[in-house]
């Protein structure tokens, strides 16, 4: 299941995006947002991807002023938080 919420104040918007996949271990949320990483190698030959998608959003995220972060434990699903500012 992936759940999107967006929440806005005075100063920026918040966007979270979640699921209750398999979650991301600590050493490798730490790379997740570097360019041609994958953390779930397992799935990497089946599903393919270049590992680029998360280092873009970084990128353009930055280019915005904002920031990205993530949330995660092993076997509880990840979240992504995106903070932009309006």
């Amino acid at each position: 299941m992936i759940n999107v919420s967006i929440k806005q104040d005075l100063n920026n918007v918040t966007v979270r995006i979640s699921d209750t996949g398999i979650g991301i271990s600590p050493e490798d949320q730490d790379r997740i947002f570097e360019r041609f990483f994958k953390a779930d190698r397992s799935h990497s030959r089946k599903y393919g991807g270049s590992g680029m998608g998360l280092a873009i959003v970084k990128q353009i995220v930055s280019l915005h002023k904002g920031d990205i972060r993530v949330e995660s434990e092993p076997g509880q699903g990840t979240t992504i938080i995106i903070t932009l500012p309006i």
